[in-house]
C-alpha cells in the first residue's frame, strides 16, 4: 500500500473477496491506513487477531526462543508481530493448509519466504505428527471463520503438539472464544504435564491458553 491509497483508504474504503476452497469468501479491507484480513464472521489477520497475539507473546521471555512454529498463517501478522513488536530474528516455521491464503500473506502482506521464514502448505495436525523437530515456542491458531475443527480440539492433536514442543519450551493457544473447548483443552495440556495460565476474554473475545512443557 503506498502513501496515496493509505490517504485515500481513510475517505473510500476498499474491499476486495476472495475465494477460497477451505475458508470460504475472505475480504481484504484497506480502511483508515490499515490493510486487514478477514472471514465471514472473524479478522483473520492484522486487526483484534494481531493484538491478541501480541498480547500472549508479551506474556513470554523470548530470549531463549530460536524457532517458532506457527501453526495457522492467515495474512502473516503473527510473523509480523513477531519480528516488529518483538525483534524476533530467530527461525518460524509457519504452517498453512490453505494454498490462497498463502498467496494473500505473499502478495498483499509482504509474507515471503527467506532462510528465516519457512511456509509449509500442508495440515496442521499430519504436520505435527509426521515432523520430527522441536521448537521453543508454539503458536496454534487454527480456525474456519471463527470456528477451531474438532480435530484440533482433539487429544491426539495435544499429544502431537507435545511432541513438538521442547522440554521449558511454551505453547500458544488461541482458542477463538470456544470456552468449552478451551476447558477441554486445558484439562489434556494438565494431564501432559504442562503448567497452564489461561486469559479470559482477551480484546473482549477470545480466550488464550498459555502452557510450558516441563523441563
Amino acid at each position: 500500500m503506498n502513501s496515496t491509497q493509505k490517504l485515500l483508504s481513510y475517505f473510500f474504503p476498499q474491499t476486495r473477496k476472495i475465494r477460497s476452497e477451505f475458508n470460504g469468501d475472505l475480504e481484504v479491507t484497506v480502511a483508515n491506513g490499515r490493510k486487514v484480513l478477514d472471514s465471514l464472521n472473524a479478522n483473520y489477520s492484522y486487526g483484534s487477531l494481531q493484538r491478541i497475539l501480541k498480547f500472549a507473546l508479551s506474556q513470554l521471555d523470548l530470549a531463549g526462543v530460536r524457532h517458532v512454529l506457527l501453526l495457522g498463517l492467515g495474512g502473516g501478522s503473527a510473523v509480523a508481530t513477531l519480528r516488529l513488536d518483538f525483534d524476533f530474528k530467530g527461525r518460524i516455521t509457519a504452517v498453512d493448509i490453505d494454498p490462497v491464503v498463502i498467496r494473500i500473506a505473499r502478495e498483499e502482506f509482504g509474507i515471503i519466504e527467506s532462510e528465516q521464514l519457512q511456509i509449509v502448505c500442508a495440515d496442521a495436525f499430519t504436520f505435527v505428527k509426521t515432523q520430527p523437530e522441536q521448537y521453543e515456542l508454539v503458536i496454534i491458531d487454527l480456525s474456519i471463520d471463527d470456528q477451531v475443527p474438532d480435530k484440533f480440539m482433539a487429544p491426539a492433536f495435544w499429544k502431537y503438539v507435545r511432541q513438538r514442543a521442547r522440554p521449558g519450551g511454551h505453547l500458544i493457544f488461541n482458542t477463538i472464544g470456544q470456552t468449552a473447548g478451551a476447558e477441554l483443552v486445558k484439562s489434556e495440556l494438565l494431564q501432559m504435564g504442562f503448567e497452564v495460565r489461561e486469559f479470559a476474554a482477551v480484546e473482549g473475545t477470545n480466550t488464550l491458553l498459555i502452557a510450558e512443557r516441563p523441563e
